[in-house]
């Protein structure tokens, strides 16, 4: 009976663990399909974010991926994108492709042709975006195949998750986000006796450049291509000034680098660009002086010795006297004027007028007319901005 007992008593225990063990394998086998199920839903999921999408898959055969984006961009910055199409048809002419939603970015090379690969199974195109404020998401690429001037298929690519990260600077930061800058030239000239003029060329790459600000300055030409950015900038400075200190912020190194540009006066104080105040030039202050001073006394010589020459030549000084400074050179610049710092298009814009503004006219050229304002700055303007008093 013990050796019965025993043997029934460990045969139950067997069954139990034999049932145990069929229940939990039941169990696991329903989590591994549990976990199939979740795998085939996730990379449809993913197929449906990464490939291109139709308004009707059944006739599609224009494929769009990433090939390459980054996730992470700072605002301002330049970077590539590179696009991925398989198209299985042939009855097209053209491939071209716009931005849906992009008020965030700008691209710079819209037009921007796609190409075969090697081996011809597929195309490629990379395209150049800035971004512009914070967002969670690119742009969606639309891309159009078309035959005869029509569109036969299109197929819209939705914009990939990237993060735009924002960047504040101090005082010194110019606006500017780049892989790499660097000032080329530098010319700084007098303004008039208490201002300088400097122009500097510089170029970028992958930057911003176009939104430079360094001391309020404007942009006389701006060039750019997808990776390189180069700017002609003036700006006036105090004459005090020695140098030009401002910073950009590196993407590659994500972190502030400083400009230090050295300002080397040129001693052409009679070029077009800087010409002084002559109200304020005391060469011409006692030269006027001294024309009057003998004027009086060629006028005191024909008095005592009634010798007519001096008069002749009396008269002639105070007339020139009267023509440097005469009242007919007095002009009114009309509103809505712009100012510039050179006679030329491109020249660097210091002034706009806000209603008429009286003026004295200095000198013209090239359609332009030199004035001084009654700030005591000089600046240039075009011919029919001025009218005479």
């Amino acid at each position: 009976m013990k050796k019965f007992f025993w043997f029934n008593l460990f045969f139950i225990f067997f069954i139990n663990i034999a049932a145990a063990q069929s229940f939990n394998l039941a169990d696991q086998i329903k989590q591994y399909q549990q976990i199939g199920k979740d795998a085939n839903t996730a990379v449809e999921s993913n197929e449906d974010i990464e490939d291109s999408q139709s308004n009707d898959n059944s006739g599609q055969s224009l494929f769009l991926s990433y090939e390459s984006a980054p996730a992470r961009v700072y605002a301002g910055e330049i970077f590539p994108i590179t696009l991925k199409a398989i198209i299985t048809r042939d009855d097209y002419e053209k491939i071209s492709t716009h931005l849906a939603n992009s008020d965030k970015f700008r691209i710079l090379n819209l037009n921007s042709q796609w190409e075969k690969d090697q081996n011809g199974e597929y195309y490629t195109n990379t395209f150049y975006l800035q971004a512009l404020n914070a967002s969670s998401a690119l742009p969606e690429f639309v891309t159009e195949l078309i035959s005869a001037d029509t569109v036969i298929e299109e197929t819209a690519l939705r914009g990939a998750d990237i993060e735009v990260v924002q960047i504040k600077g101090d005082a010194k930061f110019s606006r500017v986000t780049a892989r790499s800058l660097a000032v080329k030239n530098e010319a700084t000239s007098k303004f008039d006796d208490k201002s300088l003029v400097v122009t500097l060329e510089i170029e970028s790459t992958y930057g911003n450049l176009r939104e430079l600000n360094i001391y309020n300055g404007s942009i006389n030409e701006y060039k750019e291509s997808p990776s390189l950015q180069s700017i002609e900038y003036t700006i006036i400075v105090p004459n005090y000034m020695k140098s030009i200190d401002f910073t950009y912020f590196n993407s590659v190194s994500g972190d502030f680098q400083s400009v230090l540009v050295p300002l080397n006066i040129k001693s052409d104080d009679l070029s077009t660009h800087t010409d002084l105040n002559p109200k304020e030039n005391k060469f011409k202050f006692y030269k006027d002086i001294l024309f009057a001073v003998l004027g009086i006394l060629g006028i005191v010589i024909f008095i005592f010795k009634r010798y007519k020459i001096a008069l002749i030549v009396s008269f002639l000084l105070f007339a020139y006297l009267f023509y440097a400074n005469n009242p007919f050179n007095q002009g009114v610049v009309v509103k809505d004027s712009v100012i510039r710092v050179l006679p030329t298009e491109k020249s660097s814009i210091f002034h706009i007028t806000d209603g008429d503004l009286e003026i004295e006219i200095l000198a013209r050229k090239d359609g332009y007319v030199k004035i001084l304002l009654p700030s005591g700055r000089i600046g240039w303007v075009k011919e029919e901005s001025v009218s005479k008093n």
